[in-house]
C-alpha cells in the first residue's frame, strides 16, 4: 500500500501497518521486494516534529512559489509514506542515542547511551555488520562527528556525552567516510588526554580534510572531513556569511561527496545523512535556525533521492528521531490573517539565537535589544518585550514559574512569538510520532506505523543479512542503572542536550 500526503491523513493506519508487520510485530518482507538492494541512504533529521516539515513547506512556497522538496517527495508515486514512533528503553521520550541506537542495533537503548544496556552489554552495531559483509559505509552529519545520531549507527559507549572516545571507535566500527564538526575531539591540541586522534586516522589511510575546498571534488577510499570545532554553523548563519560559506560544505555538498566515493563498492554501501542542527534549533526555540536547516537537510535529500532514481538499486529511508519542541505556527488575528504574515517574517531572520547573544553581550540595554532584533531578525520590539529579553539574560524569568520556560532561549523564543506566531511547548524532545518516507526498492515497509527498532532489521534485510542482539527488559535495566549511579562508574547523561553541547552561544 502506498501513502501519498492527502491519503495519509485520511486513511486508516491499522490495516496498512497490518501489511507491513505480522501480527508479533516482527517485519515481514513483501513478496515483491528484491532479494537484495544494492545500497541504502538513511536520511535523519533530527529533532523534526511534524509541524516543523509544514512550517518548512509552507515557507518555502512564500519564498520560491513551490513546494519544499520533501512536501512535494510524499506525494510522488515512488515514495511511501507512514510513521515512526519512535520512544527508547527508559522512556516514553527518547533522547538522540538511544534513538539512533534503535537504528543502529534493533533494540531499545536506555537514553544517554550508545548501543549498550546499562549492565555493559555491547550490541553489534549496524556498520560493524555492514562492514563485515563488505559493504562500505559513510556518515555525514552536521553536528560534532562524534555526537549521538552518527554514533548511533557504529560505536558502543556507555555514555553518550563521551565524544572524545566515540572519535576513536570509527574506526574499528567499518565507517570509511565521515564528515561533520567536532574539531575538539579529535585534535591533541584541544583534547584533554592530548592524544592525536588525527594521527590514527591517518595510519589507517584516512584523508584529513578540515575546510569547504579541501573535500570538493574529492576522490579516495577513506576520508574524516572536521569542517568546524564543535557543531557546524546554522545554515540561517552560514547563509549570511562569506567566510562561512567558503570554509563549511553544506549537508547536500557532504551527501553529494560521500556517494560519489562510496558509490563505486562492488558490495554498495549504507550511507548516514544527518540533519542534526534541526534539533538545536527546537531546543533553542530558534524559528530562523531550525527551519533553515530543515529545508538544507531537505536539500541533501533530494541528492540522495536523485542518486536513488538513476540508479535503481538504491534503497532511501528518510525519517526523524524524535521532535523537539513542540513549535507551531498559530492561528493569530481576525480570520487568522496574521498567521502568514507571522510566517513571514521568518524571510527577514538573518541570524540564529547564538549571533544575536553575541550581539547583546552580557548586560545590554532595553534600546539596545531593539536594535540588535531589528538589525539581525527585521523586528520591532516593544519595549516591555526588550526588558523581558534582557532580563532573561540577568536570570530574571518573565515566565520564571514554568520549568520549560527558564532560560534565555526560551524567553527570546517566546517574545519573537509574538511576531512570527510561532509558539513552543518547551526546549526539549517530544513524544510525537515522526514522518517516515522511502524510495526505492523495498520501500512498501513505510506505509503504515514502523517501530523504530524495526528499521535495523529492515535494513539487513534489505542487503541478505540477519542479526539478533541481546534484549533486556525496563525492569532489568533500571536495575543495572541504579547500581551504575550507585557506584558513580559514569555521570547520569540528560535526555536533552545543554546549551554548552549545543554550542549555541559560541
Amino acid at each position: 500500500m502506498k501513502l501519498s500526503r492527502r491519503s495519509l491523513i485520511g486513511a486508516g493506519l491499522t490495516g496498512a501497518a497490518a501489511s507491513a508487520f505480522g501480527i508479533s510485530g516482527i517485519p515481514i518482507i513483501p513478496e515483491n521486494k528484491p532479494k537484495q538492494v544494492k545500497n541504502i541512504i538513511f536520511c535523519v533529521v533530527d529533532g523534526m516534529a511534524m509541524q516543523t516539515l509544514s512550517m518548512a513547506d509552507q515557507l518555502h512556497q512564500m519564498i520560491y512559489g513551490k513546494q519544499s522538496y520533501w512536501a512535494w517527495l510524499m506525494e510522488q508515486d515512488f515514495a511511501v509514506n507512514g510513521l515512526e514512533e519512535t520512544r527508547s528503553l527508559s522512556s516514553i521520550v527518547t533522547d538522540s542515542s538511544a534513538a539512533s541506537s534503535t537504528w543502529g542495533s534493533g533494540r531499545r537503548i536506555w537514553n544517554g547511551q550508545v548501543n549498550v544496556f546499562p549492565d555493559g552489554t555491547k550490541l553489534r552495531t549496524l556498520t560493524s555488520l555492514m562492514s563485515e559483509a563488505g559493504v562500505k559505509c559513510g556518515l555525514v552529519t552536521t553536528t560534532t562527528m562524534t555526537h549521538a545520531t552518527p554514533a548511533g549507527f557504529a560505536v558502543n559507549s556507555m555514555r553518550r556525552d563521551d565524544e572524545p572516545g566515540i572519535a576513536e571507535k570509527y574506526i574499528a566500527a567499518g565507517v570509511d567516510i565521515l564528515m561533520g564538526g567536532g574539531d575538539r575531539h579529535f585534535s591533541a591540541a584541544k583534547r584533554k588526554d592530548k592524544k592525536d586522534a588525527y594521527a590514527d586516522y591517518q595510519r589507517a589511510g584516512y584523508t584529513i580534510a578540515k575546510s569547504r575546498d579541501e573535500v570538493i571534488g574529492w576522490k579516495g577510499k577513506k576520508l574524516l572531513g572536521i569542517f568546524s570545532d564543535s557543531h557546524t554553523p546554522y545554515s540561517v548563519d552560514r547563509n549570511n556569511s562569506d567566510e562561512l560559506r567558503k570554509t563549511v560544505p553544506t549537508l547536500a555538498e557532504m551527501a553529494t561527496i560521500a556517494i560519489d566515493n562510496l558509490k563505486g563498492s562492488p558490495n554498495g554501501f549504507l550511507l548516514q545523512i544527518e540533519g542534526g542542527k534541526v534539533d538545536h534549533g527546537g531546543h533553542a526555540n530558534d524559528v530562523a535556525a531550525l527551519l533553515y536547516d530543515q529545508l538544507a537537510f531537505e536539500e541533501a535529500v533530494k541528492v540522495a533521492v536523485d542518486f536513488a532514481l538513476k540508479d535503481g538499486e538504491t534503497l532511501v529511508i528518510i525519517t526523524a528521531d524524535h521532535a523537539t519542541g513542540g513549535p507551531s505556527l498559530n492561528g493569530a488575528g481576525d480570520e487568522y490573517f496574521d498567521s502568514t504574515a507571522g510566517l513571514h517574517t521568518v524571510m527577514g531572520m538573518k541570524a540564529s539565537y547564538g549571533v544575536i547573544q553575541s550581539d547583546l553581550g552580557k548586560t545590554p540595554t532595553d534600546k539596545m535589544v531593539q536594535d540588535v532584533i531589528e538589525n539581525r531578525l527585521g523586528l520591532q520590539l516593544k519595549t516591555e518585550e526588550a526588558a523581558a529579553i534582557s532580563g532573561a539574560l540577568a536570570n530574571k524569568y518573565a515566565f520564571g514559574l514554568s520549568e520549560f520556560q527558564r532560560s534565555f532561549s526560551s524567553t527570546l523564543g517566546t517574545i519573537l512569538g509574538n511576531h512570527s506566531k510561532i509558539t513552543w511547548t518547551s526546549g526539549n524532545h517530544t513524544s510525537d510520532h515522526v514522518m517516515l518516507t522511502a524510495v526505492g526498492p523495498g520501500n512498501e515497509f513505510a506505509s503504515g506505523l514502523t517501530k523504530n527498532m524495526h528499521l535495523f532489521d529492515i535494513m539487513l534485510a534489505a542487503k541478505g543479512l540477519k542479526h539478533s542482539n541481546p534484549t533486556m527488559s525496563f525492569e532489568d535495566a533500571k536495575m543495572h542503572y541504579d547500581k551504575m549511579k550507585e557506584s558513580q562508574k559514569t555521570d547520569v547523561v540528560a535526555a536533552h542536550a545543554s546549551p554548552e553541547e549545543l554550542n549555541l552561544w559560541q
